[in-house]
């Protein structure tokens, strides 16, 4: 199972005050906020945080097919931190999801999967949201959606299905696909 998130972070700035009070701790546990007041830099850090529990929430509603918004449900470990990629874990119901981030600059996107190994299969397809032909970024192949609105794409010519997540913020687009 995978799942990824997106998040334009010139955007995210414009659109929400992370400042504001009560923001943090309404999507964030202690310890994840105690992480985003320890970064260089909070506000990235903020959405980071969040791009890692969305990709895991696509996974849980994939599987699931609920959709329920409860961040504090998910937590986030951070393992390796770099200047243009980190990894780590988000927890959710006694389950540990991995995830990969990249971008940390004008766009942070994020993959998830079940494990490590996973993470390094997933195929990613990163664009313009302007570009919204998905047969640019998945030739030979159909995107839709079932009745649950859970994303997949089929094989024009042999019609095998593939689970896919989508993510869009702000001009960005990220698919994964296994």
């Amino acid at each position: 199972m995978i799942g990824n998130d997106i998040i334009d972070l010139h955007l995210a700035e414009r659109e929400s005050n992370i400042s504001r009070r009560g923001f943090l701790g309404k999507l964030f546990l202690p310890e994840e906020q105690d992480i985003i007041a320890a970064a260089t830099q909070p506000a990235t850090m903020v959405w980071l945080l969040w791009s890692c529990k969305e990709a895991v929430y696509k996974i849980i509603h994939r599987h699931t097919r609920e959709r329920l918004y409860a961040p504090h449900h998910y937590v986030c470990a951070l393992q390796e931190v770099t200047s243009t990629i980190v990894t780590g874990t988000v927890t959710h119901q006694q389950q540990t999801w991995f995830f990969r981030s990249t971008g940390m600059g004008a766009c942070i996107h994020t993959l998830a999967a079940a494990s490590p190994s996973l993470l390094e299969e997933v195929q990613v397809f990163t664009g313009y949201l302007f570009t919204t032909d998905y047969t640019t970024l998945l030739p030979g192949r159909v995107f839709y959606k079932d009745a649950d609105g859970v994303p997949f794409t089929r094989n024009r010519y042999t019609c095998e299905s593939r689970p896919i997540s989508v993510s869009h913020h702000g001009k960005y687009l990220g698919i994964v696909s296994i």
